[in-house]
């Protein structure tokens, strides 16, 4: 919806919820012009600022940042015209409740666009660090990549279809949409998902260098075969 013009035409409010530093919803902003609205909201207080300062950094004067959570909506009824969440819905503790609150303030003929995770069978780029951290002795809390863990919990396309049509929505579409994750390599991948990617931030930051070098090692030989020439950048994992 974010980048399709007759999904965000001039001058309507849209609504991303979860939207961390927020580029997403930055591309409806531009689509909607000075005439509409952005509202950019996320549960971290972090998170706002960065897209507080992302929004001022691009000059999108008609972008409005606030912290609040997603499941507990603080906007009126009626309110916007359309709704953005982006690899979050999943992560949600109870997704219905977003849903219904995403329904609630959606105006008539609004529309809500999502994404979220597929089967894990199709996202080697997360399921090998997950594989290599249990190889190496090693326990993400509460296994969020696992086929039962967070990260999946919406894989199955039924599931979305129940999960909206019990929050009110009808003229449902689910697409599946292959993404290209690039990395400059073995160290890229490792620094990005041992910092940005937050279940393995936790264990990573609580481990000995030698429990890291272990994982690392069992990491290696899964990945080998993704990267490029050295020196060349690496467009492997859809």
């Amino acid at each position: 919806m974010a980048g399709r013009p007759d999904c965000t035409p001039a001058g309507q409010t849209i609504l991303e919820l979860a939207a961390g530093p927020g580029e997403t919803g930055f591309l409806a902003a531009e689509r909607v012009g000075p005439g509409g609205r952005l509202i950019s909201t996320d549960l971290s207080p972090g998170m706002v600022e960065a897209a507080r300062r992302g929004a001022a950094a691009r000059g999108l004067g008609n972008v409005e940042c606030r912290v609040m959570d997603a499941e507990r909506i603080d906007l009126l009824d009626d309110g916007v015209d359309g709704v953005l969440c982006r690899f979050a819905l999943m992560l949600m503790p109870e997704p219905h409740r977003a849903l219904r609150e995403v329904s609630r303030v959606l105006r008539d003929g609004g529309r809500l666009a999502y994404a979220v995770f597929g089967r894990p069978e199709r996202n080697p780029w997360i399921t090998s660090l997950a594989r290599a951290i249990d190889e190496a002795g090693q326990h993400v809390a509460g296994d969020p990549f696992g086929p039962d863990g967070p990260f999946f919990s919406l894989a199955e396309p039924h599931r979305n279809r129940d999960l909206l049509d019990g929050a009110g929505f009808s003229d449902m579409r689910v697409e599946e949409i292959a993404e290209t994750r690039r990395y400059d390599g073995f160290d890229d991948y490792w620094d990005h998902h041992s910092h940005a990617t937050p279940p393995v931030a936790a264990l990573v930051s609580s481990l000995s260098a030698g429990s890291i070098e272990s994982i690392q090692a069992a990491l290696r030989p899964k990945l080998d075969h993704s990267w490029p020439a050295p020196g060349t950048r690496s467009p492997r994992w859809s």
